[in-house]
């Protein structure tokens, strides 16, 4: 792994006059883009308005030992950017995967928790005889689901489309309840709104591909090795090991009032210089703040959200007798019931709980903190058979705090993106994917970009 000083060798440093790109947002994207700003030699200036860096990206120990994760529990290796700037900042020695011991996963259906599918890739069965098996569809759903072999591909366009009717399409209306759950899970999304172009370009690709789904990803290979990463002390390891890194001027409690073609304001009325802004602070945030570009404000604050909220829960492992070692349940969408996933943190990853003792975190849409904290109460009971109260709860609470990426979405950022000034550049998960990766690649992304731009203006003057 390169350290700091072999990173920034490939390239060429500003002279320290050169006025700093200003980074407005300390979460993964802007911790992302000043990483990158650092090895591109260029001076940079961190504004964060919170007193902390990282984030939605947020990880507590509690004197008695439990990790708790305000969002993500890990991120997905598919797509390499995040494991490529965490070895960038020496983080090898503390990757943690999940366990595949206990890699069990239920679906609840009909009040019942059945075994989920085995010989999947995401949602794609590679055998027809597990799949069904699995019973996680009505026969006649499940036959129509495995005829996507049969469906025609759509004529080539560059019309989006929706989940639902993409799912419909190609697998039948049944298909919905299980593939949503899977599909549409990190999104928190309406599947009817839920853009597929933004969402899941790779299933458009293969059905072009391939005509069909199934066929593509029988005829790819599976990925072998490990499918997510995550870190020994939770995934705010990675904000805080990228902030350890950072030499520029980093700020926090520093709240940006308006964001202009040449500086920033602060919200004391401070006005600081600067070669470039990036805006890595989510939609609702950065609409207000990009008022000065009237047509791009007006589309990022027009820019959909959705809701969500984690309740996290611990228990004795006395407590609850079910087989805790499994990695969780998803919920068929058509169950009626608010809970939307369950992960047994405590059986998922090593080091989130102590001995004989469970930790569980529960999803939900659209409720109160307060009532999703009974509702996940009564899931466990219902579910897992536990009994008493909880030893304590968390709460992540992501209400209106959701990118929906709805159909049309990607049109809407290109549009975003022509209304602002070439030094100005808005990134992160309210526009090109919510994933830490697709974070990470953003945030370099927008600053590789600054960079050459300034760094050409520079040889010309």
């Amino acid at each position: 792994m390169p350290s700091d000083s072999s990173f920034s060798t490939h390239h060429s440093p500003l002279p320290t006059t050169q006025k700093p790109i200003i980074i407005v947002g300390g979460g993964i994207t802007g911790l992302s883009a000043a990483w990158e700003l650092q090895g591109q030699g260029v001076p940079y200036v961190l504004l964060e308005a919170s007193d902390y860096l990282g984030g939605k990206v947020e990880t507590t120990l509690t004197e008695d030992g439990f990790l708790i994760e305000k969002a993500a529990d890990a991120f997905i290796l598919g797509k390499p950017y995040a494991a490529q700037l965490a070895r960038e900042v020496g983080l090898e020695a503390e990757v943690s995967h999940p366990r595949q011991d206990t890699k069990k996963l239920y679906f609840l259906r009909g009040g019942k928790l059945l075994d989920f599918p085995e010989n999947l890739k995401m949602f794609v069965p590679l055998d027809d005889e597990s799949f069904r098996a699995s019973g996680v569809l009505s026969p006649e759903g499940t036959e129509r689901f495995l005829d996507e072999v049969n469906v025609p591909p759509k004529p080539p366009t560059d019309e989006d489309e929706s989940l639902a009717s993409f799912v419909i399409r190609r697998f039948g209306e049944e298909a919905l309840n299980f593939i949503v759950p899977m599909a549409a899970g990190i999104y928190v999304a309406n599947p009817y709104e839920l853009s597929m172009k933004a969402a899941f370009p790779q299933f458009l690709k293969m059905e072009q591909d391939y005509g069909s789904l199934i066929r593509g990803s029988r005829a790819t290979p599976k990925a072998s090795g490990h499918i997510f990463m995550s870190f020994r002390g939770g995934m705010g390891a990675f904000a805080q090991a990228i902030a350890s890194k950072l030499t520029g001027d980093v700020r926090l409690n520093t709240p940006v009032l308006r964001v202009h073609s040449g500086s920033v304001t602060l919200a004391g009325g401070e006005e600081l210089a600067a070669s470039g802004v990036i805006v890595a602070v989510p939609a609702w945030y950065a609409a207000p703040m990009l008022g000065d570009f009237a047509e791009a404000s007006s589309l990022i604050g027009a820019l959909k959200v959705n809701s969500s909220v984690a309740v996290t829960l611990s228990y004795r492992a006395a407590d609850i007798p079910f087989d805790m070692n499994m990695h969780g349940l998803l919920v068929d969408a058509s169950e009626g019931v608010a809970l939307k996933a369950m992960t047994v943190h405590s059986a998922k990853l090593h080091g989130r709980a102590p001995e004989d003792h469970v930790l569980v975190r529960c999803f939900f849409v659209g409720l109160e903190p307060s009532v999703a904290r009974r509702q996940a109460m009564a899931e466990v009971e219902r579910l897992l058979g536990a009994t008493g109260e909880p030893l304590n709860h968390w709460y992540g609470d992501w209400r209106g705090k959701n990118p929906a990426y709805q159909v049309g979405h990607l049109e809407q950022v290109a549009q975003i993106f022509a209304a602002l000034p070439p030094n100005v550049r808005v990134a992160g998960a309210s526009y090109t994917g919510v994933g830490i990766p697709d974070c990470v690649n953003a945030g370099r992304t927008a600053a590789r970009a600054l960079a050459e731009q300034i760094k050409a203006a520079q040889a010309l003057a």
